[in-house]
């Protein structure tokens, strides 16, 4: 049945590339065909200074072609249908895992109702050996127990570098007397939001036990809990999508992190995170976890990738979502300059970026009037297709069949799809904002407090 599902998604990819191709030769006129047009032709028109203008236009995407290329080895060499993690190890040989959320403190009631959830899913699971530790700037009182452990951060606390927010608070974590993990403990860490599933804690157990790596990450959904916004929650579909294909093939087949490490469901050894840590000074703490993934591949650590799911929501507004992907936009641009990185390890990084900072002018290609090199069309029904594909497949894998019917969820890969230009002009409009005023340093939090996890489906193992 997987392979089955896996050829069906890899003509679906096939067919969604040639409709985007044939699409744009209907861009060009009949004019344009009849005479036979050159692509430099348009110097007549615009002269050579306006010329290379727009068709500086309509090479941008070229810069989505590394990207592109590496998604669809991905999406053709990896299983897009993996089957429900089974426990492949004796329980007694999972070593203790330690959950360690980090928390600014704003939002206890969703701390508490977290971890109640997570403590419940771990027993529910089997797992014996484990603890959750809450990193928090402002005191929640929490209750201690065997399974729970509040760190408060001083506020006098500082780095040698001077590093700040989340980076700070889990390299005080590091400091010796504050947290007691020995080198052979392993580390999950969690957003103040995240709830496991019963599959990302076999995949942890499994990964942990068998030792499959130094650092590890799985996927993360953001539609099986109450969804607050429709929009962003399936613009942040094709980030399911990458995570499954993409994501995938770097950590389990090339283990490397070639496109870095998102901050949450990140497996590390004890060891490997004393040894990094995560002083990386004010510029490297706004992206910690794509500084961690470099600063953990300079180092020569193998990376592996997690089975199992977890779950978040996306932004609740479209300024949070804006504000959110700005800071990501600004850490990695922060990051990428760094002169602590090696060029080598951020070579796919550079052109990705570069595509990201430039989308709004890559979405206008489309409309500017000269005539594309058939090369070109080539490309960017390429690139087109598989985004559009990436939306429809996150789609399929983050909505519930058995939640929202067959009709619904049609209707909602439909939707993905419709909101591709308004996702990409928001992304865009970070990105600029970003470079713009990069000045702003700032870690920016985005509301997640919202009481309402009554609704959501529990995946069945």
């Amino acid at each position: 049945m997987a392979y089955f599902l896996q050829i069906t998604s890899l003509f679906q990819l096939l067919c969604t590339v040639i409709v985007i191709w044939k699409l744009q030769l209907l861009l060009q006129t009949e004019d344009q065909y009849s005479h036979n047009p050159k692509w430099w032709d348009g110097i007549d028109t615009y002269g050579y200074v306006g010329f290379m203008f727009l068709f500086c236009f309509k090479i941008v995407p070229c810069l989505s072609l590394p990207f592109t290329v590496m998604n669809t080895i991905a999406l053709t060499f990896t299983n897009l249908w993996p089957d429900t993690p089974q426990l492949e190890v004796n329980k007694s040989d999972i070593p203790n895992i330690c959950f360690r959320v980090v928390t600014r403190g704003l939002y206890k009631n969703l701390v508490i109702r977290t971890l109640e959830r997570n403590i419940e899913t771990c027993l529910k699971t089997g797992l014996e050996k484990f603890k959750f530790e809450v990193v928090t700037d402002i005191p929640l009182q929490l209750r201690t127990s065997m399974f729970v452990q509040e760190i408060v951060v001083p506020k006098t606390y500082a780095t040698k570098l001077n590093s700040q927010f989340k980076a700070r608070a889990l390299h005080y974590c590091l400091e010796k007397g504050i947290s007691n993990l020995s080198d052979d403990e392993w580390i999950v860490h969690l957003d103040e939001e995240t709830l496991l599933t019963q599959g990302s804690v076999i995949g942890l157990a499994n990964f942990a036990a068998k030792d499959m790596g130094d650092v590890g990450q799985g996927v993360i959904t953001y539609a099986n809990t109450e969804i607050i916004n429709w929009w962003t929650t399936l613009a942040d579909s094709v980030r399911v999508a990458i995570d499954i294909g993409l994501m995938k093939f770097c950590f389990q087949k090339l283990h490397r992190p070639l496109y870095g490490l998102k901050g949450s469901y990140i497996i590390i050894k004890c060891s490997v995170e004393k040894k990094i840590g995560f002083d990386y000074g004010p510029k490297g703490s706004i992206a910690e976890d794509l500084y961690l993934a470099l600063e953990a591949w300079k180092h020569g650590y193998k990376f592996n990738f997690v089975e199992g799911e977890m779950w978040e929501k996306s932004p609740f507004t479209i300024i949070d979502y804006i504000r959110q992907r700005k800071r990501w936009f600004v850490g990695r641009m922060f990051t990428i300059l760094s002169p602590n990185i090696p060029l080598k390890y951020k070579l796919l990084l550079i052109p990705a970026d570069l595509s990201w900072l430039l989308l709004l002018f890559n979405l206008a290609t489309m409309f500017v009037p000269i005539t594309t090199p058939y090369c070109l069309i080539i490309m960017n029904a390429w690139t087109g297709g598989l985004i559009v594909f990436l939306f429809m497949f996150g789609s399929i894998q983050s909505f519930s069949l058995k939640r929202y019917g067959l009709s619904k969820k049609i209707l909602i890969c439909v939707w993905a799809v419709i909101i591709i230009p308004f996702a990409a002009c928001l992304d865009g409009i970070a990105s600029l904002w970003g470079f713009i005023w990069n000045i702003d340093t700032g870690f920016y939090i985005v509301q997640k407090d919202y009481n309402e996890y009554d609704n959501s489906v529990e995946e069945e193992v």
